[in-house]
């Protein structure tokens, strides 16, 4: 994963592995999730269809990246979307990500009211299972939640073997028909009808072509939302100090100060902080990690050394 980049898909910089947990090192999305953002917000839904068809866009891009890298997200849910403080929109947690195998992947995983029939009827799937879990996910946005919500384990088995799709919840607002038909294309229950992430951006161009800019989402979605930041005001403690790169000095020399951001400068020397943070007395980049990971320095070497291919 850490090999795929794309501006709408959260970089994993490392995966660190200490006493069978992993820590994957992501920066960090000052708005959170789209979910929680609904919650605050939009509790009966965002009835715009220009920001669910930005959201929408973003997502499919990146659905469509990962699946031409061979890889399927296997959780796409408005939570796993995250906001940025610009208005970037980004799919994130690869926690069930995986290789889409050529002999077919059977793996029952995924959050229940955004998974494919298939998997929920234990059959082997394909990276279609993303664009099912997608048209939930656009009806989660419009309609403040997902389909299937109240639905009992063994009665979602048992719509998924049934022949009815979910729609969208008119009550509140009405949708345009290419809004519709956008949803209805994705939930289709067939995989082999249902259209992959780079069919749909290029056969849905009349909904799809209503998405604008970052600045839209900052303006109609983010603005009076508390960041995180604000939801979490506290002071860090030193081992949860993270180092980012400041602006030049006098001396043209780059200092890093301790910060809340979480955001990682790819240019910062790391063999440099890692020997500064080699002594458990100072107070550099990595002794607080190198603390609080069993001191497992080697894992964090390739933190920001990764070589990345461009979609």
């Amino acid at each position: 994963m850490s090999k795929i980049v794309h501006p709408n898909l959260i970089p994993a910089y490392s995966v660190i592995l200490v006493d069978c947990k992993a820590y994957i090192i992501m920066p960090l999305m000052l708005y959170g999730d789209l979910s929680n953002i609904i919650s605050f917000k939009f509790s009966k839904g965002i009835h715009d269809e220009i920001v669910i068809a930005t959201i929408m866009k973003f997502c499919l891009e990146a659905i469509d990246c990962l699946n031409n890298n061979n890889w399927f997200h296997r959780d796409v849910k408005a939570s796993n979307i995250l906001l940025d403080k610009d208005g970037s929109c980004r799919l994130g947690d690869y926690g069930v990500s995986t290789i889409i195998k050529e002999e077919g992947n059977n793996t029952y995983v995924g959050s229940l009211c955004w998974m494919a029939p298939e998997i929920a009827l234990n059959q082997e799937y394909t990276y279609k299972i993303d664009i099912w879990s997608l048209g939930i996910t656009a009806i989660e946005i419009a309609n403040g939640k997902p389909p299937y919500k109240n639905l009992s384990p063994i009665e979602f088995v048992e719509e998924a073997k049934s022949n009815r799709i979910p729609t969208l919840n008119e009550d509140n607002c009405k949708y345009s028909e290419e809004f519709k038909n956008f949803v209805k294309c994705c939930l289709v229950k067939d995989p082999a009808k249902r259209p992959s992430a780079r069919e749909l951006l290029e056969t849905h161009k009349t909904f799809l072509q209503k998405a604008k800019n970052k600045e839209y989402i900052v303006e109609k979605i983010l603005k009076g939302c508390p960041s995180l930041h604000e939801i979490f005001p506290r002071k860090l403690s030193e081992n949860e100090q993270y180092f980012v790169k400041t602006e030049n000095d006098n001396n043209n020399s780059n200092n890093f100060v301790s910060q809340a951001s979480g955001e990682i400068d790819e240019d910062m020397n790391v063999d440099e902080k890692i020997g500064e943070g080699a002594n458990e007395n100072k107070s550099g980049f990595l002794s607080p990690l190198q603390r609080k990971l069993n001191k497992n320095i080697n894992d964090l070497k390739g933190m920001f050394s990764m070589d990345e291919e461009e979609c």
